[in-house]
Parts: C-alpha cells; sequence; structure tokens
C-alpha cells in the first residue's frame, strides 16, 4: 500500500502534466464520448460504431475525439463525422448517434430543424436557449465548470434510452 502513495506521488512530482486543467472542448468531448456509454440507441446491438457527428472537425470538442479515434464504447470503435448544415434532421438521425452542435451554430441549426419526429440521435449544444430550443442535452459552462443540462421533455419523446447513472448526474431543464 505504501508503494502505491509512493508512485501516485512520484507521478504528480515527476509528471506535472497530468495535473495541469484541461480546456472547454477536452472536457466537452470527454463528456460527449462519457454520454454515450450511457445512453441506449436504437439497434444499437446491430451497429459496427457509435457515431459522433459534430458540424466541424478541425477545432472544437469535434477535433479531439477526431485524435482519440481508437476509443471504444461497448467494445465498439467511435466513427467521428462532419456533417453539413444543409442536411435535415432526418438524414443526420440515420447517421449519427450523438450530433454536438457549438453556440455559434445553435441559433441557425435549431431554427431549420422544424421536424417534430421521435429521434433516434441525441443532440448536444452548448447553452440553456439550445434546450428551450427542443435540444436533448447542454453542456453549459458555468464559471470555470462545465456542466450537463438534459431537457426532461425531450427526452422523453425520442428512441433512445438515458440511463439512471448518467440522469444521477445532471441536471435538469426545464427545473
Amino acid at each position: 500500500m505504501r508503494y502505491m502513495y509512493l508512485f501516485i506521488f512520484c507521478s504528480f512530482a515527476f509528471f506535472p502534466t497530468f495535473c495541469f486543467a484541461k480546456s472547454p472542448e477536452e472536457i466537452r468531448s470527454a463528456f460527449l464520448y462519457q454520454m454515450a456509454k450511457f445512453i441506449d440507441f436504437p439497434e444499437q446491438k446491430n451497429k459496427k460504431t457509435t457515431r459522433f457527428c459534430f458540424y466541424d472537425i478541425t477545432s472544437g470538442p469535434g477535433a479531439v475525439l477526431y485524435s482519440n479515434r481508437t476509443l471504444k464504447i461497448r467494445l465498439k470503435p467511435i466513427e467521428i463525422i462532419e456533417v453539413k448544415k444543409s442536411e435535415s434532421l432526418r438524414e443526420l438521425s440515420q447517421r449519427c448517434d450523438i450530433t454536438y452542435i457549438d453556440e455559434t451554430l445553435e441559433d441557425d441549426i435549431l431554427s431549420a430543424w422544424t421536424d417534430t419526429m421521435a429521434l433516434s440521435m441525441v443532440t448536444v449544444g452548448e447553452s440553456i436557449e439550445f434546450l428551450e430550443g427542443g435540444g436533448i442535452a447542454s453542456l453549459v459552462q458555468e464559471g470555470s465548470k462545465i456542466r450537463l443540462y438534459i431537457n426532461k421533455q425531450e427526452v422523453t419523446q425520442h428512441n433512445f434510452k438515458v440511463l439512471s447513472r448518467l440522469l444521477a448526474v445532471s441536471k435538469f431543464y426545464p427545473n
């Protein structure tokens, strides 16, 4: 046991990079990856990958996950897909399990999505306004922390199941 404590102490003393704060993009990408572990998507057993869609994979959480494509969820690799603004909600729901919409695009994207069909994908944004517009989850920065909010009304209307372990660490909108 002493050796374990000594190892941990030496790790932090000699490798201080472990202690550096992560960027908001790295934190959001970690949230997205972990979220996918606690969501049951339709036909998940038949899928070969868990598909994350981003409007930009050169920066932000999309770039972070793109650089870590060897990650797996339930023994299946993740797939990072870059999508276009012109794609409809129906098209995205067929191609993606989780679609991330950065705050700069939220208004443009949500206003274009007029379908009220049940989706097989989780839409994740960065603001409470995203949830008000019908988004399912949002990674909201509050001071130096990023918190996961889930839209209770939207979650129950779609074709996936959010497991209780994810709900336990989330805040809800509306309260």
